[in-house]
């Protein structure tokens, strides 16, 4: 017997070792397609997995989209990978209740489709379980064996472990899909307003600004219309793919397939394009999108984009058409002015107007490198006077590479390349330095001479910070998963271990034998402690759910350490919020961080000439803040970072487990909260906990 639990506690050890390799994997990756064979690869490592399908849910369409399919380990593409509707039964019990279900007779909602290989096999036996993502259910992943009972509730808990992470993942892809998205829209917004900046002609203009449009929305057709100068007429100066056939066409403005999108100022579905039209035979059938577009208060013509009826009514195809409009219709609204001086004029005042408005540095340099225009974003990135800041050289502000001059480190941009992209690190006025996304081109004449350089900026800072963030968000989750595991299977043996040794000590022993289970009573209740510590980390643990008076628990707690305070020479101040903010959640659990940070804190002070802790309450924006500032040695921003893994501690061996800190973090999450950390060595360290406040509701 004693062999065999051996051998299951070694087989369940390689498991859940998998698990946390594959769920590391996983958090690593950062597209949807590197996702979801990860995640596949992941479930394959634990159990057996021939057949599997990955759906996440279509809340427009109220459909499941097959994200990825696996047949006899092999992944299915193309027109074999199908959709399945919400009415399917196990996928549909499954998302609704957020529940997972092991199945011996599954559904057989595959027949016919791509489950259905060619040795005719069916699958016995399958796993279905929610992708779970914050609370919110956001897919189903189903995994499919030949075997009969080929699953049991183990590996469903496994299944599980690798579900939640892969709803992460899943989102974190999103995320950085969005904001690839994102960074594609202002490249073509900052594209499209340079056009306005050569010598073309309208026409011209437009044809690129559909070429730029369709890299970043593709569409079954795009037209661009603009109203004659007697605003009486729209002409179509522009058009692609199904709406070819409206170029050049020319129809009264109350008349046209757009009149409702210009009279309203504002976009409209249109069912079908033709149906409406003034010239119906040289206008496409189908659903569309018309978006005005307006500059200065005036309206300038249209945009038209063709495509399915679901894309064009939600979505982000839509949110980019919008977004983009404003800079459509400014350069358009740009090269229709006329090239007399007080058009020309006009034009600088519109464009610099539009440079200003750019929440992001601009930098129009001459042929010498110099500042010839400088957007306010940039004199406030860069923090120059209006009249420092032209006439300033490159140099002034792009840090060096290796032994390259400031100046070669801006390339140079071929001609058949309308846009360098790059990073450097650049340098404010203060000598302060930031990296920097910086986005490049070159302005050029008729002539197609070079006169100058256009230099877009963007402060890379927070987004490092963000990415960051996630990383060691995700890191701490999924060592939280596999430590609440892991816990809870040491729990049960460990307790029986200590009940069995404390029945042997009502007994009557003698001598060594009494020492000995004494020794192993203690051990074993020791571990148990440390795996209470675990679970609370892990947030496996029922909490209270009272409003608590902020300012009173920290009273109490600086009140516990007073006489520890006193002994080690330490003065403490206190500044509380007059308000008497409140929170909702566990007195004792929140006394214990607080009594985490103090007693850090004071460990942190014993070596340190000046000894000052300040606690301080107080309430900003809906959330109370608590913060907790020492004079101690402080800590390097390598410490800093792993201060709340478990089992981190800079303490010498046997004076903490490294637990204290992993601890508070897990309370404070399971109060909808944050904590974090700033330190300085030799100067000090300051914790700030955020809470969201409670609001008693009015009678």
């Amino acid at each position: 017997m004693t062999t065999e639990l051996i051998e299951e506690l070694q087989r369940r050890a390689a498991r859940f070792a998998a698990v946390a390799t594959v769920q590391q994997a996983i958090s690593a990756t950062i597209s949807l397609d590197e996702a979801y064979r990860e995640i596949y690869k992941a479930v394959a490592s634990v159990v057996d997995a021939p057949c599997f399908a990955l759906m996440i849910a279509d809340p427009v369409c109220e459909k499941f989209n097959a994200h990825c399919i696996v047949v006899d380990s092999e992944e299915r593409t193309g027109e074999g990978v199908h959709d399945f509707p919400n009415g399917t039964e196990t996928i549909a019990k499954v998302f609704q209740t957020g529940v997972p279900l092991i199945s011996s007779k599954p559904e057989r909602w595959w027949k016919g489709t791509i489950f259905q290989v060619a040795s005719k096999r069916e699958v016995q036996s399958e796993i279905t379980a929610p992708l779970t993502y914050r609370d919110r259910t956001v897919g189903v992943m189903q995994v499919l064996s030949y075997k009969t009972n080929a699953y049991d509730a183990h590996d469903l808990d496994l299944i599980m472990l690798i579900a939640r992470q892969a709803a992460v993942a899943i989102e974190n892809a999103r995320l950085f899909d969005a904001q690839r998205s994102e960074q594609r829209q202002t490249e073509a917004a900052a594209e499209i307003a340079r056009l306005a900046l050569r010598k073309v002609t309208v026409a011209e203009a437009s044809q690129s600004i559909l070429k730029i449009l369709e890299g970043v929305v593709p569409s079954s057709g795009k037209a661009v219309s603009v109203i004659s100068r007697d605003g009486h007429s729209l002409v179509c100066v522009a058009a692609s793919g199904t709406c070819e056939q409206m170029m050049g066409i020319i129809a009264p403005v109350e008349r046209s397939s757009v009149r409702t999108a210009l009279k309203k100022e504002e976009p409209t579905f249109v069912e079908n394009l033709r149906e409406i039209a003034h010239n119906p035979d040289h206008v496409p059938a189908g659903p569309a999108i018309t978006i005005p577009l307006i500059a200065s208060d005036r309206r300038l013509g249209v945009l038209v984009v063709t495509s399915e009826t679901a894309q064009l009514q939600t979505g982000p195809h839509v949110d980019a058409l919008l977004r983009l409009a404003p800079a459509v219709a400014l350069a358009i609204d740009v090269l229709l002015l006329s090239e007399d001086e007080q058009r020309i004029h006009a034009r600088e005042r519109t464009l610099a107007a539009a440079l200003a408005t750019m929440d992001q540095p601009v930098l129009i340099l001459g042929i010498d490198a110099k500042v010839q225009y400088a957007n306010s974003a940039a004199i406030k990135e860069y923090r120059y006077e209006p009249s420092e800041i032209a006439g300033l050289s490159v140099d002034d502000f792009v840090v060096p590479s290796a032994e390259l001059s400031r100046r070669q480190t801006i390339p140079t941009v071929p001609r058949d390349k309308a846009l360098w992209i790059g990073e450097h690190v650049h340098r404010r006025k203060d000598g302060t330095e930031f990296p920097a996304a910086v986005t490049l081109s070159h302005i050029r004449d008729a002539s197609e001479s070079i006169v100058g350089l256009v230099i877009g900026v963007r402060n890379l800072t927070e987004e490092r910070k963000v990415a960051d963030h996630l990383g060691r968000t995700e890191k701490l989750a999924a060592i939280g998963e596999l430590v609440a595991g892991v816990a809870h299977e040491l729990n049960n043996p460990l307790t029986g271990i200590s009940t069995f040794a404390q029945l042997l000590l009502e007994d009557e022993l003698q001598g060594e034998q009494f020492e000995s289970v004494t020794l192993i009573k203690r051990e074993a209740d020791r571990a148990i402690g440390v795996i209470r510590d675990l679970l609370l980390f892990a947030r496996k643990t029922d909490a209270r759910d009272v409003p608590v008076d902020i300012n009173t628990i920290v009273k109490h707690t600086v009140r516990l350490r007073a006489l520890a305070s006193r002994s080690s020479g330490i003065e403490v101040h206190m500044k509380f919020d007059e308000s008497n903010p409140q929170v909702r959640g566990d007195e004792q659990k929140l006394q214990q961080v607080l009594l985490n940070l103090l007693v850090n804190a004071e460990a942190a002070m014993q070596a340190a000439q000046v000894r000052h802790l300040s606690i301080t309450t107080q309430q900003k924006q809906g959330m109370v803040h608590i913060i907790v500032s020492d004079t101690g040695h402080g800590m390097t921003p390598s410490v800093s970072e792993r201060v709340f893994e478990p089992f981190f501690t800079t303490k010498p061996p046997g004076e903490g487990t490294g637990l204290g800190l992993s601890v508070s973090y897990g309370i404070i999450q399971a109060h909808d909260g944050t904590i974090s950390v700033e330190s300085t060595p030799d100067v000090g360290t300051t914790f700030t906990v955020l809470l969201p406040r409670y609001r008693q509701a009015s009678k």
